[in-house]
């Protein structure tokens, strides 16, 4: 499978909603996505019934999702060989900062810090990471977190705010990693 299949794949498994799904537009690629109605009423029921909501077959669920996110967080801090298996597609794309030159990572955890590191053209050493808020959720494949993350840049010690937005595929497994920060969001340390 070509990496363009897989991001389109990624791409594709964006909406659900509170009822059935039915198949509506397609991507230029001709891929459908399914699509639902959202209901605020029938979200209101479920919450005061004290239900889950229904869960699409082949959509990750929050607690998945949640799982992968905080794990890339503390993966950043306390490097874990099994991050990368469990929780990285190979390929899986995306932006840092978005509106950036698009990154492919075809690989491990070392190859994204490789490839990040490519993409900069000083020397960046990631320090730690932690959420500033919590984890939130589309009602799709989608998660997003904010978090400061500490780095070593071209020898300074800098903090960046970030609000990165994670798309999952049908087998749980991040395939696009979308980083928003600007210069406004970067602070030297020293």
């Amino acid at each position: 499978m070509t990496a363009h299949t897989e991001q389109r794949r990624c791409r594709t498994a964006t909406a659900i909603g509170l009822d059935e799904g039915h198949v509506g537009r397609t991507h230029d690629e001709g891929d459908p996505i399914t699509t639902t109605e959202f209901s605020f009423g029938k979200l209101m029921q479920h919450l005061n019934a004290g239900t889950a909501l229904p869960q699409p077959a082949g959509l990750p669920t929050e607690e998945h999702m949640r799982k992968a996110v905080q794990g890339y967080i503390d993966n950043l801090n306390n490097p874990d060989p099994d991050y990368a298996a469990t929780y990285l597609a190979v390929p899986r794309s995306g932006e840092d900062p978005v509106g950036t030159k698009p990154f492919t990572i075809r690989g491990s955890w070392e190859d994204l810090l490789n490839e990040m590191k490519d993409l900069i053209d000083v020397s960046f050493t990631p320090r730690r990471a932690e959420l500033t808020a919590p984890i939130s959720f589309s009602l799709g494949n989608k998660a997003a977190m904010a978090f400061k993350l500490w780095a070593e840049v071209d020898g300074h010690n800098i903090s960046i705010d970030i609000v990165e937005v994670m798309a999952f595929d049908e087998s749980g497994k991040i395939c696009e990693q979308m980083a928003y920060w600007g210069v406004e969001n970067v602070t030297v340390l020293d």
